[in-house]
């Protein structure tokens, strides 16, 4: 078990290894021919439909491209007039990826498939797929770490993590239910989701929809079939940079960083609009240990992110105050974990 009070904050590198894009990877398949407007005229959505959100799409599309603004977040929050099919189209990413994503051997499976295949042109923004490795598997094998028995299920209560995630999916979910679902066969489906329901995760910006263990009314299954009105309601559970304040998940995030005594930044770009929205580096309390990916970052962009996590606000300027240890690396989730996880 994790015996300090820990935080992983997710970007959305950390949903990678299952199949979802990067920043980068979204900000390509929006704004490239071949990649969300062919998936969308290729969909199930009705040609009458399509045909009438194509206008604002195409606007959306081009304005993005121009734009030069590498998150699509930041875009919609500096032109709220475009967030609705903003929204839509995230929505839209998010299902087709969730349709596609996998977990453990199967995922590392399809990696090295998409590695090694001699693929066409057309399917370039595949290759990007499923990267990074399993951090899911190092973390869930540590919460159930020195259970014995075959109803021994762990106590989140008493579990000292907690989830603090920029994503708008629901692969972490759905990782750690089906997990506990097939490492306790002879459990209750009524136990599992008692315990599963004990733990924090809390989506910043809203998620697209709650699985079913999570809520029994409204709820929307993983891999559902993608239809206009699915679509509509993810999008509408959908927030940008500047409308989380009418999240109350946005208050306990906080608060858990407050008391944090680790911090475990995974897949996390460091952009200053999302650290802002959490109250960082401010509320990184002066003995928390903070770690930190930094894949593909070159030395000097890992210098920036430190310095950004150690200015702190005083009463009438910023300064520099160290936490108590904090590493940036350029590595993958599951390597940090590796490294630093005790």
């Amino acid at each position: 078990m994790i015996d300090k009070k820990t935080v992983f904050v997710l970007g959305a590198g950390a949903s990678c290894p299952y199949g979802y894009p990067s920043g980068a990877r979204l900000r390509e398949r929006v704004c490239l021919s071949q990649g969300f407007i062919l998936s969308y005229n290729t969909s199930r959505i009705a040609a009458q439909i399509r045909e009438t959100r194509l206008q604002d799409i195409n606007k959306f599309k081009d304005a993005f491209n121009k734009s030069r603004i590498k998150s699509i977040d930041l875009f919609m929050a500096h032109n709220p007039k475009l967030a609705s099919i903003g929204k839509y189209i995230i929505a839209f990413e998010i299902l087709r990826a969730e349709q596609k994503s996998l977990f453990g051997e199967e995922a590392k499976l399809e990696q090295e498939t998409l590695e090694y295949m001699n693929r066409s042109p057309l399917d370039l923004l595949s290759r990007s797929l499923f990267q990074g490795e399993d951090w899911c598997y190092l973390l869930y094998n540590r919460l159930i770490e020195g259970l014995v028995g075959k109803d021994a299920l762990p106590d989140f209560s008493n579990v000292n993590i907690a989830f603090v995630t920029f994503n708008y999916d629901r692969s972490l979910e759905q990782y750690l239910y089906e997990a506990l679902r097939y490492s306790f066969i002879e459990v209750s489906e009524e136990r599992i989701v008692q315990a599963l329901n004990q733990l924090k995760i809390l989506h910043v910006y809203g998620k697209i929809a709650s699985l079913k263990w999570q809520n029994q009314i409204d709820y929307v299954d993983y891999k559902p079939k993608v239809s206009e009105s699915l679509l509509q309601r993810a999008a509408n559970n959908i927030r940008t940079i500047y409308e989380e304040k009418q999240n109350p998940e946005l208050i306990q995030a906080q608060n858990l960083l407050k008391q944090a005594e680790e911090i475990f930044f995974l897949g996390f770009g460091y952009a200053d609009e999302n650290m802002e929205v959490l109250g960082l580096p401010d509320l990184i309390p002066p003995r928390c240990e903070v770690y930190g990916t930094a894949f593909n970052m070159i030395p000097e962009e890992v210098k920036r992110v430190f310095s950004k996590l150690h200015s702190r606000q005083t009463r009438d300027k910023r300064v520099h105050l160290a936490p108590a240890a904090t590493r940036i690396d350029n590595l993958d989730c599951l390597m940090l974990l590796r490294k630093y996880l005790n």
